[in-house]
């Protein structure tokens, strides 16, 4: 849990991205049911999430929209095909996060 979306930047920092193997690797071992495995995946995408954050209406810089992001890239990582070539997740989780703050947006009015 984060105490605050400052707080969750922060944290984010040191944070680096998975390589195309790595994240095979980790997809891999997600399917053979490893919570572990999930869960890294999702903690190595969290500084795209607060970029997506950062770049959005400050109105919408709030734990509400923090928390509803982070729960779409945790249905982006159980939902997509790591595997596959082609699309990356990097570019998938834009996509998921875009769609994300246009509804939080959506929903403030």
């Amino acid at each position: 849990m984060f105490l605050s979306v400052e707080d969750f930047f922060n944290k984010t920092q040191s944070i680096k991205l998975l390589s195309r193997d790595e994240q095979a690797h980790l997809a891999a071992r997600m399917r053979n049911n490893d919570p572990e495995a999930r869960q890294m995946l999702i903690e190595a995408y969290l500084p795209v999430v607060a970029a997506h954050i950062k770049r959005a209406p400050k109105a919408l810089c709030t734990l509400h929209t923090l928390y509803t992001c982070i729960d779409s890239l945790e249905k982006g990582v159980d939902s997509f095909n790591f595997l596959q070539e082609g699309e990356s997740f990097t570019h998938h989780l834009s996509w998921r996060m875009r769609q994300c703050i246009t509804r939080c947006l959506a929903e403030r009015r």
